[in-house]
């Protein structure tokens, strides 16, 4: 690992300055912080943003400027997100201020940022910005200011760092702690190391950072172009900087592609992924051709979003240009009452203006009587017709946007049939020419734009004839590699329970092969033979058992949840009693309930009302706690579209579905939660693998890749990642002591720290493939190699002393049996970390096979404990640092024997207990702490001074040593709740210590340094 200076260099070299460039390049003015001469408080550059509001609003006097400046810098609100989102509308929404333009007093528009001319605003990025509050100064790498306001933090890590945008990302959020008003303007946080560049909106989790794979509007090529890089790859963070802050696509941001969505009574800020941003983009263009066509964005990537951010934008802007759009209509349609609710709630929750959902067919037709400017929600199925009728015509308006959820062929009916409620086909012959049809015959001169989470089938034309080509794909491939979705996998359990159902298909099939498929359901569904089957309780029985022994195994250790689908109504209460009679963790049915329900039969026991749905799923999307332990859904129809819930990782799946509706029913599984949710898993009770290929056969190949894989597709995949760990001791000789061997692997290959992270990624890519096979069988193939590795893992940490969380905690099954091992065979395992001053450490040191094995250990030891101590007493643990700098030196250069380092390193380590040693000169260890600076600062003073060699008699340690005592005494006192963010309080301290510096003659000067010196330490120490 470079030293630290080096690394600095290479931040700026590699990273700050070429983002300035780049920058320079889209017509930034740039600003050195060291020489900006502002107030340290101050982080609006004040001249700027007096001078650009007067030109935006020509019209405001002296008394309306200055009150237009406080209500941008001013902000009274009870949080943090609170202050954000009220600056943030009034950035986008603007206000209003009442000034007398000869015509009265009245109000009037002000802007502050002119988003409809982006050359009239000032874009200015500033490097090195110094920032002070009360308590802390922070210095961003860079903040990028419009007409003077701060927008953007942006902070640099060389890339040769170990993990530069943790590092990076960790440094926003201490920055965002220390100086909260700094962030009540910001809305965009990036992290860049060069090769690696993420962004995330102001309070976003470190996990919500993501990166911006694609430039916008200009591709690949272009860009370099532009940045003077023809022929050169353009590194990761040219590409986001460009996309996010070229001018134009900066203010769009800014205005349309920012969201706060209130769910549960929190408010959580969203900012476009790029996929979203560029979609949306695209659905304009394509508008302004005057066509409509599809956005095919896999299930999980944010559909919804992508829509409420396009429908924000259409409002904000107005008129869409180059089109005759004007203030539209904006109907939003979706095939299901459940899909409605869920994308009618987005908006909702996002503020959108004035949404509208529409709850019948009469007032659909009385809201499109005059559509402008409304934004409406309603289902497909408002456009059915009776037998032989045509729909009317709601609206000849040209100025209707129609965005249609799910546009694929099987939501949108077929000319000769009619579909019933439950979105089931009727075998009934109809006159009805399907609802895409009758919803063209209303409002045909509406433009129509599909969305859909999966692809248009390969024989599908009457979804591009209904809607036109795709606008934009996001292809679950590419939505797996940018952490917005995880890979799902596949199992086929139990062929014993649906073998029967297997061979019932093949004799239907023979049988019924010249039918329809849809007269083959028909007569599936009225054979009964199906329905008798799936609810058969044995088999039932047999399917919850092995669930249980799959989720305590395999999915409630790691903290997931699961949904059971099942093949009826009476199946679903049929499981729900069995789980519960085998003592099953806690489990709801929701279902849907039917009139037809006999009034007495034992399923209207589990009907739900609507709100206590909203609350089971809102409690099923929680985690775990004291509070929480429902664990499963027992759903049929419900909840297989629509439904989102990160934290279900698993579905057991018992329901024959087909085609988009099973694509859609196992992308629930899909969503990204923590990092031990590496995937999702489907877990096949009805034997739906014939299904599952024909479903996946209907699209083109490069659609579906990495759609799906098979559970057993991870055991090669194992073997090659315990091969490329079995690579880095393969020059390791064996030995019959096992202990001996793990000892030579941390010694001789693992002493170098890029080593060490190379192993720890490849270990945890080992175990995360292993972790995902248990328990199936099949993983225990791997068990020596885990036991093995995870024992030299376990030993590394410990012996180089790895503060940083193990990778074991994203893998808690692998974790278990690691752990279960090394118990059994009388390795304890530390879940903390050990003191050095422990039996357990001296039991570890006696274990080691040979002198240089303990002295590595203690050595490593030793600086660890330093390290996290020496900010306690700085001047004490300074010294043993130097001493063991020393030691190890001489014993590099054999100047001494390892026999002698081991004696050297025992009497560091006995002086490391400061408890000990300040006791022995009459102190606590916060009183030695005070004492040593004083004393160190003293003997300095004393040696600059002109004073030669400086020896302190026993009357002066007496004195440093009253005076000591004597101030920490008066520290404590002062030392009053919250006395760190009261800056009052630090006055009357630092005088305190002050006064007593001058009773040892110190200067004024000397005396103000060493106080704040004093200070600090006694913030680390109280």
């Amino acid at each position: 690992m470079a030293d630290e200076s080096q690394l600095q260099l290479d931040e700026y070299t590699l990273v700050e300055k070429p983002a300035l460039d780049t920058f320079n390049k889209l017509g930034y003015n740039y600003i050195d912080g060291k020489k900006l001469g502002k107030e340290p408080q101050q982080f609006f550059l004040l001249d700027i943003l007096k001078r650009k509001i007067q030109e935006i609003n020509p019209w405001l006097d002296e008394i309306g400027l200055n009150k237009a400046i406080r209500e941008i810098t001013v902000v009274q609100a009870a949080s943090m997100v609170e202050a954000n989102e009220l600056l943030y509308y009034k950035l986008v929404n603007y206000t209003s201020f009442k000034q007398d333009l000869g015509f009265g007093k009245k109000s009037h528009t002000v802007k502050f940022i002119d988003f409809d001319e982006p050359e009239k605003n000032d874009f200015t990025v500033v490097n090195q910005f110094y920032i002070k509050s009360n308590d802390f100064t922070i210095i961003p790498d860079l903040v990028v200011f419009v007409n003077g306001i701060p927008l953007a933090v942006l902070e640099c890590k060389s890339p040769n760092l170990q993990d530069p945008i943790e590092e990076a990302i960790s440094q926003l959020f201490g920055y965002r702690e220390k100086n909260e008003p700094f962030f009540y303007p910001n809305q965009i946080l990036v992290a860049l190391a060069r090769y690696r560049a993420t962004y995330a909106s102001t309070f976003s989790l470190a996990k919500y950072f993501l990166e911006w794979k694609k430039p916008y509007p200009l591709n690949e090529r272009e860009l370099a172009e532009k940045l003077g890089k023809e022929g050169k790859e353009l590194p990761a963070q040219d590409i986001l900087l460009y996309s996010l802050f070229s001018k134009e696509n900066f203010l769009d941001i800014l205005r349309s592609y920012i969201v706060f969505e209130t769910d549960n009574n929190r408010v959580y800020k969203k900012l476009c992924r790029y996929n979203q941003y560029i979609a949306s983009n695209k659905i304009l263009e394509r508008m302004t051709e005057g066509k409509g066509g599809v956005i095919w964005h896999t299930q999980g990537s944010g559909k919804s979003l992508t829509m409420t951010y396009t429908a924000l934008k259409i409002r904000r802007i107005e008129k869409v240009p180059d089109t005759s759009l004007e203030n539209p209509c904006i109907l939003i349609v979706t095939d299901r009452n459940d899909l409605d609710d869920q994308i009618s709630r987005t908006f909702k929750n996002c503020s959108f203006p004035n949404p509208l959902h529409v709850e019948s067919v009469e007032q659909l037709k009385d809201e499109m009587k005059t559509p402008t400017g409304k934004t409406l929600f309603t289902t497909i199925q408002k456009f059915t017709t009776k037998n032989g009728e045509t729909y009317p015509e709601l609206s000849h308006s040209e100025n209707i946007i129609v965005f249609a959820d799910e546009a694929h062929r099987s939501q949108y009916g077929k000319v000769g049939y009619s579909k019933t409620g439950n979105g089931k086909e009727n075998d009934k012959i109809s006159g009805t020419l399907g609802w895409a049809t009758n919803m063209r015959t209303a409002i045909p001169n509406a433009l129509f734009i599909g969305f859909t989470g999966t692809p248009i089938d390969k024989n599908d034309k009457s979804t591009r004839r209904e809607f036109g080509d795709y606008i934009d794909r996001y292809l679950p491939k590419q939505s797996i590699a940018d952490g917005a979705t995880v890979q799902i996998k596949y199992q086929a359990k139990l062929p014993e329970v649906h073998i029967l159902g297997s061979e019932l298909d093949v004799a239907f099939d023979s049988e019924f092969e010249d039918y329809t498929d849809l007269e083959q359901e028909l007569i599936k569904e009225k054979a009964g033979k199906y329905k008798t089957i799936s609810e058969d309780e044995d088999r039932i029985r047999q399917i919850c058992k092995d669930i249980l022994e799959h989720y305590t195994t395999a999915v409630r250790p790691e903290g997931f949840k699961a949904q059971i689908v099942t093949p009826s109504r009476d199946a679903a209460v049929t499981y729900k009693q069995i789980l519960d009679e085998l003592g099953a963790p806690e489990s709801e049915v929701i279902i849907s309930s039917s009139p037809k329900d006999d009034p007495k039969a034992e399923i209207r026991k589990y009907y739900k009302t609507k709100a206590q749905q909203r609350q089971i799923i809102e409690k099923f999307k929680k985690p775990f706690d004291e509070e929480n332990k429902l664990a499963f859904l027992i759903v049929c129809d419900m909840l297989l579209t629509g439904f989102d819930a990160p934290i279900e990782q698993v579905m057991y799946l018992d329901k024959p579905l087909k085609e988009h509706s099973l694509m859609q029913a196992v992308a629930r599984v899909n969503r990204p939660y923590t990092e031990n949710k590496t995937h999702g898993l489907i877990i096949d009770y009805c034997g739906i693998s014939k299904r599952l290929k024909e479903a996946l056969d209907i699209f083109n190949e490069g659609d579906i890749a990495g759609y799906l894989e098979h559970l057993m597709d991870d055991v090669p995949k194992a073997e090659q990642a315990a091969n490329k760990v079995k690579r880095f001791f393969k020059d390791v000789p064996t030995t019959e002591n096992s202990a001996e061997y793990v000892d030579k692997c941390i010694l001789d290959v693992l002493s170098a720290e890029d080593t060490r992270i190379r192993f720890e990624r490849a270990f945890k890519e080992f175990l995360a493939l292993v972790n995902s096979i248990i328990p199936n069988p099949e993983a225990n193939r791997f068990r020596q190699d885990i036991y093995l590795y995870g024992r030299i893992y376990n030993a590394m940490r410990i012996n180089y002393g790895i503060q940083a969380p193990s990778v074991l905690e994203a893998v808690p099954k692998a974790k278990a049996l690691i752990h279960e091992y090394l118990e059994s065979n009388g390795i304890k395992v530390f879940h903390d970390p050990v003191s050095i001053y422990s039996s357990e450490f001296n039991d570890i040191v006696s274990k080691k096979t040979s002198p240089k094995a303990k002295a590595s250990l203690i050595q490593h030891k030793i600086k660890t404990t330093i390290s996290n101590l020496i900010n306690t007493n700085p001047v004490y643990y300074t010294s043993l640092r130097e001493k063991l700098e020393k030691l190890i030196a001489e014993h590099e250069q054999e100047l001494i024997s390892t026999a002698d380092l081991l004696t050297g390193l025992e009497k560091i380590r006995s002086e490391l207990d400061v408890d000990v040693v300040a006791k022995n000169h009459g102190m606590s260890r916060k009183e030695f702490a005070v004492f040593q600076m004083i004393r160190a600062a003293y003997i300095q003073y004393q040696a600059g001074a002109g004073k030669a060699a400086v020896k302190l008699l026993e009357e002066d340690e007496k004195k440093l040593s009253d005076i000591s005592l004597s101030l920490f005494l008066s520290l404590n006192k002062l030392a009053v709740i919250d006395w760190k963010q009261k800056s009052e309080q630090q006055k009357i301290m630092l005088k305190t210590i002050k006064r007593e510096l001058y009773k040892i003659d110190f200067d004024i000067e000397t005396a103000e340094r060493e106080s704040r010196n004093i200070l600090n330490l006694v913030g680390n120490l109280m």
